[in-house]
Order: structure tokens, then C-alpha cells, then sequence
């Protein structure tokens, strides 16, 4: 079992040290109020696995176009988010719970110019109002771990859902048990408040009412990636500290430690899952 004094989200390491956004775009000779071109945001605003490739593979999937209407759950400092907007052209929704990470998508938002097609809100998925069938599609990167109710969270996205629209998640599963010191880091480090196996999380989204689920196993992708991830990081400690500062490295040298070693441990997974509401 975990600590019964469960950690903050924001004390997760990926979401401390957020001025590496701005010092990162400082080193491009970008100010705090200055406007950023889109592009110039994709090396630091997405923040799961491969970055922008992944994104554009959810709306290749989904078919996203101009018109399309998304809602990105847990959408962070909105990166995914501006990327669909800026290279479809679609509406996004991005709902994010913790403030500060909704105040820095809002002003990086505004300062690409894409604020007409980002919507930034900031709440709780499992209470948010979210207008019955108002969206063609739902995107999710390795958010919905966090969320302790994960059956409920999925009946209000059906819901929100249009019929015939998509959803689709990449996020983390547990593939076996985890041993006892892993589980604590599970649930301090990552914040795994619904981390299950691969067929749990696709009878979740059945049980609310998703059809045409499709689950696709992305371990083998990503376990390797985050080891290799680990010693690139570790081998620009200095340049990235340099920039970033040194409790920036840190505090993600951490994290990016107990993910690989828990891919190691053959507990954690990737998931991805394609689903249809009806």
C-alpha cells in the first residue's frame, strides 16, 4: 500500500522548476512578453514520448481537420494542444487541473497567436462541465494515470463525445505486479492513481459505452526509449543545467530514473488505446 498522506500532483518532478519553459525560450533570444512562433515551443512544451510525432499520430488516427472540435484531458502547459491547432487548424479544449500549469499554457497560448483556437480551462475531468456531445474528439498523453476514477472519468467523455467521435489515449499500464519499493515510487514519483493492466483500462472505456476499442502495447517502443532517454539526459547535464538550472536537472533526472527503472523491473507499460463512441 501506498503512504496514507498521498503526494501533490504539482510535487511530481515533471511539474516543478516551470521557469525552464521561459529560460529555455530565453536561450532562443525569446523575453518573457515576446511572441513565439509555434515551432519554437515543440522542444519544450511536450512533455511525453516522442514529442510532436506522437501528437500528429493521434490526428492522423482520429482524421482531425480545420473543423474538428478536441478536448485534450490533462492537457499540462498545453503543448499537444497548440501543436493540433497550429498544424490542423482545429479547435482545442485543453483542460488542465493545476493552476500553474493552466497559466503558463494560457500566456504561451496567446503569445503564439493561437488563442482563438485554444481554449484553456482550468478544472478537475471528473467534475468540469463538459457539454454533452460538443466534441469530435479526445485526446489524452500521459495524463489520465493521474485521475483516481478512471470508469467515471470515461463516462463523461463518452458522453461529451459526438456520435462517431474518437477517442484516443497514450498512457502508462502495469504490466505485473510491482514490488513494494516500486509501487511507493509508482504512486510519489509518477503519481499513479490508476495505474492497471491493459485490459482494465480497455474494459473501462467499453463499460462506458466506447466502441471499436483498439489497444495497442507500446512497451517495446517505450522502455528502451526511456533508458536511452536516461543517459542522454545525464550526458547534457551540464549544458541543460546551464541553461536551466541545476534543480531543474534534478528534479527531472529523477523522474526520467524511476521511469526507466521501472520499465527495467517489467511492471510498468505503454498503452495506447483507439476508441469510437457509437
Amino acid at each position: 500500500m501506498l503512504d496514507t498522506d498521498p503526494p501533490r500532483l504539482s510535487a511530481m518532478p515533471l511539474y516543478t522548476h516551470l521557469d525552464r519553459i521561459e529560460r529555455g525560450l530565453a536561450a532562443q533570444g525569446i523575453g518573457p512578453h515576446e511572441p513565439i512562433r509555434p515551432e519554437q515551443l515543440f522542444a519544450l512544451d511536450q512533455w511525453h514520448y516522442h514529442g510532436t510525432d506522437a501528437i500528429a499520430a493521434a490526428a492522423r488516427a482520429l482524421g482531425l481537420g480545420s473543423r474538428s472540435r478536441v478536448l485534450d484531458i490533462g492537457a499540462g502547459v498545453g503543448g499537444p494542444a497548440r501543436y493540433l491547432a497550429h498544424t490542423i487548424g482545429c479547435h482545442v479544449t485543453a483542460l488542465e487541473l493545476q493552476p500553474e500549469l493552466h497559466a503558463i499554457g494560457v500566456d504561451l497560448t496567446r503569445r503564439s497567436g493561437l488563442a482563438d483556437r485554444v481554449t484553456h480551462l482550468c478544472g478537475d475531468a471528473l467534475v468540469e462541465p463538459l457539454p454533452a456531445a460538443s466534441f469530435d474528439a479526445v485526446v489524452s498523453f500521459l495524463a489520465i494515470v493521474h485521475i483516481p476514477d478512471r470508469p467515471r472519468l470515461f463516462d463523461r467523455l463518452v458522453r461529451a463525445l459526438r456520435s462517431g467521435g474518437g477517442c484516443y489515449i497514450e498512457d502508462l499500464c502495469m504490466r505485473a505486479p510491482f514490488a513494494p519499493r516500486d509501487l511507493d515510487d509508482a504512486g510519489r514519483i509518477v503519481y499513479a492513481n490508476s495505474l492497471t493492466s491493459q485490459a482494465d483500462y480497455a474494459r473501462d472505456l467499453t463499460g462506458a459505452g466506447f466502441s471499436d476499442v483498439t489497444v495497442t502495447d507500446l512497451t517495446p517502443d517505450w522502455a528502451p526509449f526511456a533508458a536511452e532517454r536516461l543517459a542522454a539526459w545525464r550526458q547534457n547535464h551540464a549544458a541543460y543545467a546551464r541553461v536551466h538550472g541545476e534543480g531543474a536537472y534534478m528534479a527531472q533526472e529523477l523522474f526520467y530514473t524511476v521511469i526507466a527503472r521501472l520499465y527495467d523491473s517489467g511492471s510498468l507499460g505503454g498503452v495506447r488505446l483507439v476508441a469510437r463512441r457509437p
